[in-house]
């Protein structure tokens, strides 16, 4: 199975693009808020960069309620009015946080993110950048690992659709909101020629502007024609309309 070209980071944007968010989402991350900037260039490339705020389910559940349990279903260690010292809430606290902690400095170590810290109640502040490029052989992409799928239609264009940007399922479960400012720039010369963005750009420069919150239902998708008019080669440097017989040939990836 063919794969498209990736950032040199170990390991690319996850949820989350989302944001997130890939790499937040596999590791059991539900984004909450994010601000997102995507720069799509003439040749496919693609860079992308997130920051924004998410939370560990498992530690989030467990520090709404951190009173050490005892065997008879109380609480142990001293109490004050019936209720857990503050001394035995706190090493509880200690104990829920520490495999988070873990985490933060595990994907410190590895460069998979730019920045990521505590910020409490199982929450973390996080900052992802990493770069790609639409792989134009392929009709329909959608890779676990990249922030965008994408599908090459019979006219040569490509529908554009970024992941993870709106309130999953896990979110919605929780009662987690996801609120996401998203706004994707397009290079001179590619065409955009459909879209759902709530702000288009005014300039040549300007971008493609969404505001995501808990009623948004639909993902931000771009339909766009390359300036090789959507040709397979363009990627490696341009080549002749590819021959429509030869669209059944292309592959899927879908990870």
């Amino acid at each position: 199975m063919h794969k498209a070209a990736h950032s040199p980071r170990p390991a690319a944007l996850l949820p989350a693009f989302l944001l997130a968010l890939a790499v937040l989402l596999c590791a059991c991350w539900v984004p909450e808020r994010y601000i997102g900037r995507i720069k799509i260039e003439r040749d496919g490339s693609y860079k992308v960069t997130v920051d924004g705020t998410a939370l560990n389910p498992e530690a989030w559940l467990a520090l709404r309620n951190p009173a050490p349990a005892g065997k008879d279903g109380g609480h142990e260690g001293g109490k004050e009015g019936g209720k857990p010292k503050p001394e035995d809430i706190k090493k509880r606290q200690d104990e829920i946080l520490e495999p988070l902690l873990k985490e933060i400095a595990d994907l410190k170590a590895r460069h998979v993110v730019d920045e990521v810290s505590s910020i409490g109640d199982g929450r973390v502040r996080f900052s992802l950048s990493g770069a790609w490029r639409l792989d134009r052989s392929v009709l329909v992409f959608r890779e676990l690992r990249e922030p965008l799928t994408y599908a090459v239609l019979p006219d040569g264009t490509v529908r554009v659709r970024v992941k993870d940007a709106v309130q999953g399922r896990q979110a919605s479960a929780l009662g987690v909101k996801t609120d996401g400012d998203l706004s994707i720039v397009v290079a001179e010369g590619v065409e955009v020629l459909e879209n759902n963005a709530q702000k288009t750009p005014t300039s040549p420069r300007g971008a493609y502007r969404w505001t995501i919150g808990p009623g948004t239902r639909e993902a931000p998708y771009l339909r766009l024609r390359f300036p090789d008019g959507g040709t397979a080669g363009a990627a490696a440097g341009g080549s002749a309309p590819e021959p429509k017989a030869s669209q059944a040939q292309k592959r899927l990836a879908h990870h």
